[in-house]
């Protein structure tokens, strides 16, 4: 046919770039090498001794891009019409699981291990948020007596002031009334006898007069100056208790006030507070009284440290966030209200997950502000309130540093991670020639370090960070246990897909998984939809249309309604929905079509694990597709509607590069 024609020679055209191929021929040519040399030479007394023995290795012809085709004789792919190449069929490995290279193979392969090793790693949070003035150093400046405000000193929002400064003259009858019943406490005392029952009762009621005044916000100094004047005034002056920023401005000149009525609001800005964002996945590594770093864009590259004073209790359905606030002090005043920030808190993590901070182990702190802290039980010099054990407040009751453990990292670049597996490659020990396992690990947080390993691996075991893709492209080549197939492909026949088995597994889960609500599963559809915007538009070449799609999904996210799973399913929900959010983030920092190429890899990840459980409403059936040779023989999925493959991974280039491999229906309405 015309197509397949043309499809052998598009793939023909890039044969070239098949890696898989090139390195499978240099393992077997290393290999032949090695075992060439390890053969002693021929006798000359016997020439033709082995002229009549069967030919001791037999040879399997492969695909590069497929290896679970093997044929006895050269030939095509029958999936990619590619020239098959020859792989030995006999050479013998220590293990099934374990592969034997040449020295040279090595070397070509550029293979590097590093030891597994135990230490404190960092996990980083990343957090976005925006400052706001601290609610507990606003002031509100209101009458205390009814009155007319006859003159505002400060006429307009924004203006500084210092403690003490006018503000206000106001005019008062009542006040006048207090003034003569202060002056008439004065006159009786005076003309009483000490130690008269008058004189008591004199002086109690001037000294209830001055508490009146006081009271009312009258300062010593103006009492003081009444007494001295001996005459009562119908003004009075308002001065600022504290200095700020006036934020609001309730009154005008000519109003009239009651007992109560709001004149001013000044805010202290010398301290502020940092309202960040914290997905709720990184909730386990978010502890109260941890540092926060952060910069703005007014300043960049300038750090500011705050310390975490405050964990929202209550989640943000839409956003699936957690609100989290930051005390930061601002004496220069350069830090403004309103300004956004972008921080991060460095969680140092023990074995367990156990979040610790090294200078606060051992500590006490207080509940409301965590930098008072204590070697023992003590009250906050700023509140009063008793300290508690930092192990109240999740830390643990390590004392000391030295008296954790740390768990076991490995460098990032170590794991393969397929998204059910997780896989790495050990070389033995003490072992002369180079020998490989391939070993599946159960991988723990993603740190700055790399990644904790809860299980599979022991301390100082040398563990591949470079090379590792070769590696288990000769595995798979050698049909055995690798990254794509964990128990190996040496028993497949030619042109068979595994479409139908990987569907059967697909299908199997969905029939024993706890499936979402059908109400869910309708809510997902605008979600699939953008999905398979961006899906045609990336294999159409065309970023701004993928990046549209991008922005249709996260919109299609805010909005989704998950009322109706419950609590298991809700919190495989939140993951998820975490992944995709941050992939559209990804996506909408760029207008190049590479970035959102892997952008769309991070999102078809999440959504191949969340249409098992909640299936799709669309019309026609979803179907998963393969790409082997994606992000440099890497290999990625992608989920598209039934018919011709479209890659969105290389667009024109390869268009029809790919392999289904698991066919989801529309999910069926309840009987």
């Amino acid at each position: 046919m015309p197509f397949a024609q043309k499809l052998r020679q598009g793939l023909r055209a890039v044969r070239r770039y098949a890696v898989l191929a090139a390195l499978a021929l240099v393992f077997v040519a290393g290999w032949r090498l090695g075992r060439g040399r390890a053969t002693p030479p021929q006798s000359h007394s016997e020439p033709h001794a082995d002229v009549n023995r069967p030919e001791s290795k037999s040879v399997i012809w492969t695909c590069s891009m497929h290896p679970q085709i093997r044929q006895s004789k050269p030939g095509k792919c029958p999936i990619c019409f590619m020239d098959l190449i020859p792989v030995s069929d006999n050479e013998t490995s220590p293990g099934p699981r374990q592969l034997r290279m040449t020295p040279e193979a090595v070397a070509l392969a550029e293979v590097e291990t590093l030891p597994a090793r135990r230490l404190f790693p960092v996990r980083e949070v990343r957090l976005w948020g925006r400052i706001e003035f601290d609610e507990t150093r606003w002031t509100t400046i209101s009458a205390r007596f009814p009155g007319r405000l006859d003159r505002l000193y400060v006429d307009y929002t924004g203006v500084p002031v210092r403690k003490g400064d006018h503000l206000v003259d106001i005019y008062s009858p009542e006040l006048n009334v207090a003034q003569q019943e202060l002056l008439r406490a004065m006159a009786s005392l005076e003309s009483a006898a000490p130690g008269s029952s008058a004189y008591s009762i004199a002086a109690s009621l001037l000294k209830s007069s001055e508490e009146k005044l006081r009271l009312w916000g009258i300062l010593p100094k103006q009492v003081a100056e009444i007494k001295a004047r001996r005459a009562t005034t119908d003004h009075m002056t308002i001065y600022a208790p504290q200095g700020g920023i006036v934020i609001t401005k309730h009154a005008q000149e000519g109003d009239y006030v009651q007992t109560g009525s709001a004149i001013y609001t000044i805010a202290d800005m010398s301290e502020l507070w940092v309202f960040f964002d914290a997905f709720e996945a990184d909730l386990p590594w978010v502890r109260y009284g941890q540092p926060v770093t952060f910069e703005t864009e007014a300043y960049p590259g300038e750090k500011f440290t705050g310390q975490v004073a405050f964990i929202q209790p209550t989640l943000d359905e839409k956003m699936r966030t957690i609100r989290l606030r930051v005390n930061v002090e601002n004496p220069a005043g350069r830090l403004k209200p309103g300004m956004l920030a972008r921080g991060v808190i460095e969680s140092r993590l023990a074995d367990g997950d156990q979040v610790f901070e090294p200078d606060l182990l051992g500590k006490w702190v207080c509940p409301m502000h965590p930098d008072v802290t204590a070697d023992g039980p003590d009250r906050c010099t700023r509140c009063g309130m008793d300290l508690v054990p930092l192990t109240e407040l999740g830390y643990p009751t390590a004392e000391r540093e030295e008296k954790l453990t740390p768990p076991l990292v490995i460098p990032a670049s170590a794991p393969l991670i397929t998204g059910m597996r997780s896989l790495v490659y050990v070389r033995a020990a003490g072992r002369d020639e180079p020998i490989f396992e391939s070993r599946q690990v159960v991988l723990g947080a993603r740190v700055r370090e790399g990644y904790v390993v809860l299980d599979g691996l022991k301390e100082g075991e040398q563990v591949v960070v470079r090379g590792n893709f070769k590696i288990d492209s000769a595995a798979q080549l050698a049909g055995r246990p690798s990254m794509m197939h964990e128990a190996g492909e040496a028993g497949m026949q030619p042109g068979h897909h595994h479409a139908a088995s990987t569907e059967a597994m697909a299908e199997s889960r969905l029939a024993t998984a706890d499936a979402f609500p059908r109400d869910f599963t309708v809510a997902l559809r605008p979600v699939w939809q953008g999905y398979l915007e961006i899906q045609q538009a990336l294999a159409g070449d065309d970023a701004a249309a993928a990046k549209a799609g991008f922005q249709g999904v996260r919109r299609a996210l805010a909005s989704l309604d998950a009322s109706a799973l419950d609590q298991d399913q809700s919190r495989h929900w939140r993951v998820l929905l975490q992944q995709m959010i941050e992939a559209c983030d990804a996506a909408s920092r760029t207008e190049e079509i590479e970035p959102l190429r892997a952008a769309f890899d991070s999102l078809s990840r999440a959504a191949e694990e969340l249409i098992r459980p909640a299936g799709h409403d669309l019309p026609r059936p979803l179907v998963r597709i393969h790409c082997p040779m994606a992000f440099s023989n890497r290999g990625a999925n992608w989920l598209q509607m039934e018919g011709d493959v479209a890659n969105p991974y290389f667009g024109a280039k390869m268009l029809r590069c790919g392999v289904p491999e698991a066919t989801y229906p529309p999910r069926k309405s309840s009987p």
